[in-house]
């Protein structure tokens, strides 16, 4: 009994299956962006419908409001700035880094939370 692995039975690394194995919805996402893009919507973001429910949350979308148009110097003064809790914060600001959504410049001990994207949007229901 032979039941090794032979090497014709192993695929070859440049070699890719006929039909694309690609997720229909990030197909459709990466063409929305670009759509989007092409209307004057550079560097926009596109998010699934499943993580959406993680941004909208009341006190996540107030944080990204706030870094619109404020550079608050770490998490510590965000949460300072909001009058809330910094634990709540930097979890807050943990599930939107996740979606990729933000991102933190470190200066030594602190990380300054900044928004990675001009523009964030879910991608189409149909």
């Amino acid at each position: 009994m032979d039941d090794e692995p032979h090497i014709t039975d192993i695929p070859s690394p440049t070699e890719f299956p006929k039909e694309s194995t690609l997720d229909s919805n990030l197909e459709l996402r990466n063409t929305f962006s670009e759509i989007l893009s092409q209307h004057g919507f550079a560097d926009t973001l596109v998010l699934s419908r499943s993580r959406a429910d993680d941004i909208f949350h009341d006190r996540r979308l107030a944080i990204v409001d706030y870094l619109q148009t404020h550079d608050p110097a770490s998490v510590r003064s965000l949460a300072n700035e909001l009058d809330a809790d910094k634990g709540v914060i930097s979890r807050d600001l943990q599930k939107i880094a996740a979606l990729d959504i933000i991102e933190f410049e470190e200066d030594g001990r602190s990380k300054a939370p900044r928004l990675k994207h001009r523009h964030v949007v879910v991608e189409p229901v149909f």
